[in-house]
């Protein structure tokens, strides 16, 4: 693996890179030496912990990234047991709380066309009082969140994702459901420029599966079956389904009820996939693109039960400047967190036996 011209960025869609090659020399190195054997890696303290005085379970999260100053980033939570999305800044004040029935997974783009302007879109699966997806924009001024959508129904949804096609410039957010059927749908705004509107492109067949993160840049989508493994296939509306069942469970640990998935994106393609592998308590890494060869994995000091997680590469200010991975953690008793990890105290953790 070469490391010499690799960089740790944000994704493409928050247009924002950071440099920091030793952690991919250290990464590659490690991969080099323990090639696909098991990496024992010890638990790794969590430095921030998002709990709004009405949450229940904020299951799943997204980063919404502040181009003008990371600092005033926030982190958005989903809270399917409280009926409500939060909005916390990175020191765990919460900004705003949004009512909703039953919100399932949370996933944010860039530069999504809405009128006249390109705008910060967050997309969540709605699970009861009629299946939906519900959009939001967020404000870049106040940091806070708007309703945009006209109401998209879908059917029976689970989990999800969202996709930005670097083919079409199309955006789409593909439901995962715990019956299997997946569909995917085109977002688009509507006539007036005021309002977002959705249309199904395309459905296939699954296990029973929620977790999901879309590769922009590769133009894949990463599912996960929750009790076979990890399926990776073509994120256009015309790709062939289901894919390639890439990550299997029983491989290097990998015991199941897997979760959350989230990418760690670095320059020319590299970075990481990440995997909540609930029934070990366990954060799975593995190879970003063409391989998804297994590096590693690592766990969260008194995280248990984790359902969403979440990484962003990029440096955020003064308390997590050299990127920060941010999870669920479902351990008794509720209220049920997010809680903020800095990078950098997982890359130490991350060596060979």
């Amino acid at each position: 693996m070469k490391t010499d011209n690799m960089y740790l960025q944000v994704d493409e869609y928050y247009g924002t890179r950071r440099t920091d090659s030793w952690l991919v020399f250290c990464l590659a190195t490690a991969l080099l030496v323990v090639g696909t054997l098991p990496v024992d890696v010890s638990a790794v303290e969590p430095t921030v912990v998002l709990r709004g005085a009405d949450s229940v379970d904020q299951d799943d999260m997204c980063f919404w990234l502040n181009k003008k100053d990371p600092s005033k980033s926030t982190v958005i939570t989903s809270d399917k047991s409280g009926d409500s999305l939060f909005v916390y800044d990175l020191q765990g004040v919460l900004l705003q709380k949004v009512s909703m029935p039953k919100p399932g997974n949370i996933d944010i783009r860039s530069d999504f066309p809405l009128g006249e302007n390109r705008v910060d879109i967050v997309a969540v699966n709605q699970r009861e009082d009629g299946y939906q997806l519900r959009v939001f924009q967020v404000d870049p001024t106040t940091r806070l969140l708007t309703r945009i959508d006209g109401g998209i129904p879908t059917g029976p949804n689970y989990g999800g994702c969202l996709y930005h096609s670097r083919k079409s410039d199309r955006f789409y957010f593909i439901c995962t459901s715990d019956s299997g059927t997946l569909e995917q749908y085109e977002l688009t705004a509507s006539t007036d420029g005021k309002t977002v509107t959705g249309t199904k492109v395309r459905h296939w067949k699954l296990g029973k599966c929620e977790g999901a993160v879309a590769d922009d840049e590769h133009g894949v989508v990463y599912i996960g079956e929750e009790n076979k493994g990890v399926w990776k296939l073509n994120a256009e509306p015309d790709g062939a389904t289901p894919g390639q069942l890439v990550i299997e469970i029983g491989q290097n640990k990998l015991q199941g009820d897997i979760e959350g998935l989230t990418l760690y994106r670095s320059e020319g393609g590299g970075g990481y996939l990440i995997i909540s592998d609930q029934g070990r308590n366990t954060f799975m890494v593995y190879e970003r693109g063409d391989s998804n060869r297994y590096v590693g994995q690592f766990t969260i000091d008194g995280v248990q039960e984790t359902d969403g997680i979440e990484v962003l590469s990029i440096g955020l200010g003064d308390h997590f400047p050299d990127g920060v991975f941010a999870c669920h953690n479902g351990a008794d008793p509720e209220p049920h967190p997010v809680v903020l990890t800095p990078w950098p105290n997982i890359k130490a953790q991350l060596k060979s036996r």
